[in-house]
């Protein structure tokens, strides 16, 4: 019982430690001279460092400033990152149609956490449109008000819109 009751503590420790905007980067973490710009949003970039490994967790991307190495934006796909309400990529939440945004030729957001990750439920790459998981398909362009469905989290972003 002492042993799980350690355990506990030790993995609660983890969740509160884990990467968040703000932290600094090591200098080891970033290359010399990077020349790297991402995305963060379509009129927004940050020098960056794509696909580290941070905590335990592979963020596709890491925005930093480039004079702290302050973490200015991040963006995973990775099923190990929770957030502080317990939300992860691959966990389903509920949104109202008229909830959801979508940005041309990016992501499909639900509503942000209570401690700033907004939630991807879809790609606006192709189309604006993302399929709930009951199989309907929601134009967030056209909500019907009220109508509620369950959608997957595909990803989690901090520090972008």
């Amino acid at each position: 019982m002492r042993t799980i009751a350690i355990l506990l503590l030790f993995s609660v420790g983890i969740a509160v430690a884990q990467t968040d905007v703000g932290l600094r980067l090591k200098s080891a973490q970033t290359p010399r001279g990077n020349t790297n710009e991402c995305v963060a949003t379509p009129s927004q970039t940050y020098p960056c460092v794509q696909d580290l490994t941070l905590d335990g967790v592979r963020f596709s991307v890491v925005g930093y400033n480039p004079q702290t190495l302050r973490i200015k934006y991040l963006l995973t796909f990775d099923k190990r990152f929770v957030t502080k309400d317990g939300l992860r990529v691959g966990s389903f939440v509920e949104i109202a149609e008229d909830k959801l945004l979508s940005i041309r030729g990016w992501h499909i957001y639900g509503p942000k956490t209570k401690d700033g990750w907004h939630t991807i439920v879809g790609s606006s790459l192709t189309e604006d449109k993302v399929q709930a998981a009951d199989g309907s398909t929601v134009d967030p362009s056209k909500p019907i008000a009220g109508r509620v469905h369950r959608f997957e989290v595909v990803g989690l972003e901090k520090g972008g819109i």
